[in-house]
């Protein structure tokens, strides 16, 4: 036998057992997680609305029906280029659709998850991944065969791709992958505005990997960039009554009075008083808890009285912009700013327990009381999240009454 074989053998056992001895607890955090993620979004898909779906449901695969009817109205794009692709494979039914849906709400949760990780530790960014993934409004846009999941996955993505403080962490293909992203994300009807924002706020990132990445790699990006715009630009062209649509604006200017009415029910819709949707939701119920909302406020106080931070005014600037696009548009619906606000409860969750931390500094009682405590609340909040989408919306007569197409 050769002497390299003789070598490596004795050594090659004692990885695997001691990657496992250190990495052990990670990987059983990651193997429980994805099976709660493949439980939640796919546990009876599509009978829990038994078997039928809605007149948007419809209308989404309607729209995916053929690559020319993608062509001429391409909003949207990432979500129904896939749902063509898996009803070209044969699979047209209410599962496989709504299937394409929860593949970008694992998406989405992965985002969340890194945005919330990089802000806070691994413990309470964990903590508001579950309470983000088992919230009543999360479940109803994951589990609809309907491009409302891209919402949800685009403010995500903006946020990662803008993140403040990672200025001078970009690598020499960043700049590929910041416009790839961003012309994604231009398909995404409203996201127009967001992106303009981001990009201007955080220009200086941009800069940045503009200058890591070599010449060759900025012809490539712009090139790259400009060849997925273009079907976006033909049919703007075409269609100028797409534009408006595109730009999130309502089909015709509304008064002034109405426009305000309705930028003032988004935060009644969070937090007293839900849209009446019952495809989207369960009566008049708040999207928030008791619980995520005492935490939102505490994370709202935060940013506020930390407003020189840059994650603080790229916040509450993304956030307030978002609240106009849903309030003033009437095409985005809240599933573009219910991430940043579960993003700003999760500030208050670390906000709380660093106050707590700090007033018992030495004794692991009160510590782990804190947590113990927190993590209660978030089991509780989850509970009645769980409840009010898996049982209460499915039995509710409305829900009922929107669900008669059979797909």
């Amino acid at each position: 036998m050769p002497p390299s074989n003789q070598q490596s053998s004795p050594v090659a056992p004692a990885i695997k057992p001691a990657f496992m001895r250190r990495y052990r607890l990670e990987v059983v955090f990651i193997i429980a997680a994805v099976a709660l993620l493949c439980f939640l979004l796919w546990f009876r898909l599509g009978s829990l609305t038994g078997g039928l779906g809605s007149a948007s449901e419809l209308a989404a695969r309607s729209a995916a029906s053929s690559w020319q009817a993608i062509l001429a109205n391409p909003l949207n794009a990432p979500y129904t280029v896939v749902q063509r692709l898996v009803i070209g494979a044969g699979y047209d039914g209410i599962t496989s659709m709504r299937l394409v849906s929860t593949a970008f709400a694992a998406l989405a949760v992965s985002l969340f998850y890194m945005v919330a990780r990089q802000w806070h530790s691994p413990r309470i960014a964990g903590l508001a991944t579950f309470l983000f993934l088992t919230s009543a409004w999360f479940l109803h846009s994951a589990r609809l065969a309907t491009p409302e999941v891209l919402w949800l996955v685009a403010i995500l993505a903006l946020v990662m791709l803008f993140m403040p403080g990672r200025d001078n962490r970009y690598g020499r293909f960043a700049l590929v992958g910041m416009l790839v992203v961003i012309s994604l994300l231009l398909y995404v009807p409203a996201l127009v505005w967001l992106v303009l924002l981001a990009v201007v706020l955080r220009r200086r990132s941009l800069g940045q990997a503009w200058q890591d990445s070599t010449g060759p790699l900025r012809a490539a990006a712009i090139s790259i960039a400009i060849v997925l715009l273009v079907p976006l630009g033909r049919a703007l062209y075409q269609t100028p009554a797409l534009l408006r649509q595109w730009a999130g604006l309502m089909p015709q200017f509304e008064a002034p009075v109405l426009l305000a009415k309705q930028v003032l029910a988004i935060p009644k819709q969070l937090f007293i008083a839900g849209p009446i949707d019952p495809v989207q939701w369960l009566g008049r119920l708040p999207l928030l808890s008791v619980f995520e909302l005492a935490m939102f406020t505490l994370g709202a106080y935060f940013y506020a009285t930390h407003f020189k931070a840059s994650r603080s005014r790229f916040i509450i600037v993304l956030s307030l912009l978002a609240w106009l696009v849903i309030g003033i548009g009437g095409v985005a619906s809240l599933s573009l700013l219910v991430p940043v606000v579960y993003l700003v409860l999760t500030t208050g969750i670390a906000y709380m327990l660093h106050k707590w931390f700090k007033t018992f500094p030495r004794n692991p009682v009160a510590r782990g009381l804190g947590i113990a405590v927190v993590a209660v609340a978030i089991g509780l909040t989850s509970f009645y999240q769980l409840s009010s989408y898996f049982v209460a919306w499915r039995y509710s007569p409305d829900t009922k009454q929107a669900f008669t197409r059979q797909l």
